[in-house]
């Protein structure tokens, strides 16, 4: 029999006291580190979740870091936007109160200080949060805005906005310094006056927008043609003093001044008048004449002040505005049927009783000599009743009754009634003017021929229908219609579209839109239709030229709204690049004067397109000649979506900015104006152009409904800011229970590692008592 040896190491017991050792060095591991284990597999089933949480924590850190760098550049830039909101309310407080006197260079104090401003304004603008430049949209490694020197000097091969200004000064000024307006010599007619455009296409000078007239006696013909002009003629008659003619020009910039002219007798003649004849005999002539000469010189310093302001105004939005305009060809002509006055001639000769030709003022008193021809006299009075002559015209329905039984001539709403009996007042003019009055036409419509018949002209608003009946034939009366004439004018904004010219109707295009003729714009089909067009990309062909304009605007999207002037067209639009206009009818879109095709816009910055410049007619992309003001991204799309950051998974922020948005844009255009603009000191109107400008300035820097401003800006950078600060709270939130996950995943509970390390330390003490027991066993002992 064979006894196996007794070996500790390799017995049972000494295995488990090692692997009690070993759950102790683990166990005091855990307590001093607290730990569960110093590698994933020790730590358990819940590992998992740990291991996820601080993925999470470690995406938050990377949040963390991502927005204080993107707070960093939003504080930039809300730091340099609010510069601009210094600069902007300082250059509009002088723009406001700004003095008249004019230094050396012709400039006042504050334009002085604007043409500083506009230094400091481009150094805010070229801000940059490390090599990231805030104003440049996605092109953030290139400065936001050129140097302020070359913007307004220019450089030695390209032309800055000083000479830009200048150019377009002198374009509409033109040669004569009219503002592009041609008094005509000699006039039409020794009484008359005639102004006119030079060019019926031209952007440049005075438009003639209306004209209104009181003078006594006087005609007013126009605005119309091509170019637009209107005229008055004195007619040989003298105006009253006190009457007045007022003329209303439109200026480049869109703005409007009037012209208003007195007529007066006062000696010497008051600024604002012109001198009424008073020789001997009295020659209206001579009026004319000072009409003319007031009207000319008055032109001539509107042209040198608010035309003057309103030019730079507008250079600035050629050098600095992206937007642009596409000009019709030539001013178009529709097909127009209008109403003519029409004379109808009574059928009786009216007689006295002595059977000489009546006058107007023959007695309608049978006892007066000479009265109005007893038979007519006898029909009328109709003894004992009278009779009752019906007259329709432009107010309905009126009656004029002949009454025998009185004496006098009452009027009230239109019906008159003329006394017939012994001791009348009454005149035959009486008739003619109740006439007039039933009719509701002039009184100067009715008259009395050289042969004594009564004349009645209808005038252009209305027929004059008369009701037979026995004054009707005792006075040879009948029904007058309007005559109708055949014409080609100018289109206008209510132009139609297509049909045919009808008496008294609108104006219809000379060749016509038919459905389905489309106009392509920017791509978009704009489709005519024959009726109940709906939505943008739909126009009816019996709507007119101005719901086109508005149909391609609402395309285009433009802030500014497209015209017609003497039958010119111009299209607007923000973004001159992209205007591509077509059409299906290439001969109905000629008739809109657009006779090229496709029709596009020249792009900013814009000159003057020809020499000499006091005869230019248009305006030209000069981008190679003219230094580039906006260095930064230009692409499409929201200036805030040029920078953006994730700041947590599922949201991200846009910061983005863009130094030619319109707020920063339009301030830094009006400062560059203001600070620009100079004019001789000494010069018969620089008093009044600094004021012209200065007003046009601070108008420019004040808050218009529907315009972006700074504070706007600011405005949508705080809400990402604000976004941040709500994802960086829900973040810290987070933080807390993932760490509360990871912890108790990971985590050995001293407590708990205490009372197993003290229960294995007793099981290992008696393992070691039983192990020194067995390692005193003998043979002779187990025996």
């Amino acid at each position: 029999m064979s006894i196996s040896s007794i070996n500790y190491s390799s017995s049972i017991l000494g295995s488990q006291i090692r692997n009690i050792n070993q759950q102790l060095t683990d166990l005091s591991t855990q307590l001093s580190t607290g730990k569960l284990s110093q590698n994933y597999s020790g730590m358990g089933t819940n590992e998992g979740f740990a291991i996820a949480g601080r993925a999470q924590l470690s995406n938050i850190a990377a949040y963390t870091d991502t927005m204080t760098n993107v707070n960093v550049s939003i504080n930039l830039a809300n730091t340099a936007l609010q510069s601009l909101t210094t600069i902007r309310n300082t250059v509009q407080t002088g723009s406001a109160n700004t003095a008249q006197d004019l230094n050396v260079n012709g400039q006042t104090v504050a334009q002085n200080t604007a043409a500083a401003q506009f230094g400091s304004m481009v150094g805010v603008l070229n801000t940059q949060s490390g090599n990231r430049y805030l104003f440049s949209g996605t092109a953030f490694n290139t400065p936001s805005v050129a140097n302020a020197g070359d913007i307004i000097n220019g450089t030695t091969t390209q032309a800055g906005f000083k000479t830009v200004m200048a150019e377009r000064q002198a374009a509409d000024l033109g040669a004569n310094g009219m503002g592009r307006l041609v008094l005509a010599t000699p006039q039409p007619t020794p009484s008359s006056v005639k102004v006119s455009e030079d060019a019926p296409a031209s952007p440049f000078g005075l438009k003639i927008a209306a004209v209104s007239s009181t003078l006594t006696g006087a005609t007013v013909t126009g605005p119309s043609g091509s170019p637009v002009s209107f005229s008055v003629d004195l007619n040989g008659v003298n105006p009253n003093n006190g009457d007045k003619l007022s003329v209303q020009f439109t200026l480049p910039d869109g703005s409007t001044e009037q012209i208003d002219l007195t007529a007066s007798t006062a000696t010497p003649t008051p600024v604002g008048s012109f001198a009424i004849d008073a020789s001997v005999p009295v020659n209206p002539n001579n009026t004319a004449t000072n009409l003319n000469t007031a009207l000319n010189t008055a032109i001539k310093k509107l042209a040198g002040t608010s035309l003057v302001a309103a030019s730079a105004v507008t250079a600035g939005d050629n050098f600095f505005n992206t937007a642009g305009s596409a000009t019709a060809n030539v001013a178009a002509t529709g097909n127009l049927l209008s109403y003519t006055s029409t004379t109808g001639t009574g059928s009786v000769a009216l007689q006295d009783s002595a059977l000489a030709i009546a006058s107007t003022t023959t007695s309608l008193d049978s006892s007066a000599t000479p009265h109005l021809n007893g038979t007519i006299l006898t029909a009328l009075a109709n003894a004992p009743t009278g009779t009752t002559l019906t007259i329709t015209g432009a107010s309905g329905a009126h009656t004029i009754t002949f009454d025998p039984t009185v004496t006098t001539v009452t009027t009230a709403s239109g019906n008159t009634t003329i006394g017939l009996a012994s001791g009348s007042a009454a005149k035959v003019s009486d008739i003619l003017n109740a006439i007039a009055t039933a009719a509701g036409i002039p009184a100067a419509n009715v008259t009395l021929s050289a042969g004594g018949n009564i004349q009645i002209a209808t005038g252009t608003g209305t027929d004059v229908a008369v009701t037979g009946g026995a004054a009707a034939t005792a006075l040879g009366l009948s029904s007058v219609t309007r005559g109708s004439a055949a014409s080609t004018p100018q289109i206008t904004g209510s132009t139609v579209l297509s049909g045919t010219a009808t008496t008294g109707g609108p104006e219809v295009l000379s060749a016509a839109f038919q459905a389905p003729d489309t106009i392509t714009v920017n791509g978009q089909t704009l489709t005519f239709v024959a009726s109940g067009a709906i939505g943008p990309n739909q126009i009816n062909v019996t709507d007119n030229i101005t719901t086109l304009l508005g149909k391609i605007d609402q395309i285009t999207g433009t802030t500014k709204p497209s015209t017609i002037h003497g039958g010119v067209i111009t299209i607007n639009t923000d973004d001159p690049g992209s205007l591509n206009i077509t059409s299906s009818n290439s001969t109905a879109f000629a008739a809109l004067g657009f006779t090229t095709s496709p029709v596009t816009a020249a792009k900013a910055p814009l000159r003057v397109g020809s020499s000499p410049l006091g005869s230019a007619t248009t305006l030209v992309n000069g981008s190679a000649t003219t230094v580039q003001w906006y260095l930064g991204n230009d692409g499409p799309g929201s200036p805030r979506s040029t920078a953006m950051a994730r700041v947590d998974d599922s949201v991200t922020v846009q910061y983005g900015a863009q130094a030619n948005e319109d707020a920063i844009r339009k301030e830094l255009q009006a400062v560059a104006v203001f600070g620009t603009f100079s004019t001789s000191p000494t010069g018969q109107y620089a008093g009044g152009q600094v004021a012209a400008l200065s007003l046009r300035v601070t108008q420019a820097l004040t808050k218009q409904p529907g315009q972006q401003r700074i504070e706007d800006i600011q405005t949508d950078i705080a809400m990402a800011q604000n976004t941040m600060k709500d994802a960086g709270t829900r973040q810290t939130q987070a933080k807390a229970q993932l760490q509360t996950i990871i912890d108790q995943a990971e985590s050995a509970p001293p407590d708990q590692v205490a009372s197993e390390i003290l229960s294995l330390q007793n099981a290992l003490q008696a393992s070691y008592q039983v192990t020194s027991n067995l390692a005193q066993l003998s043979l002779v002992k187990f025996l």
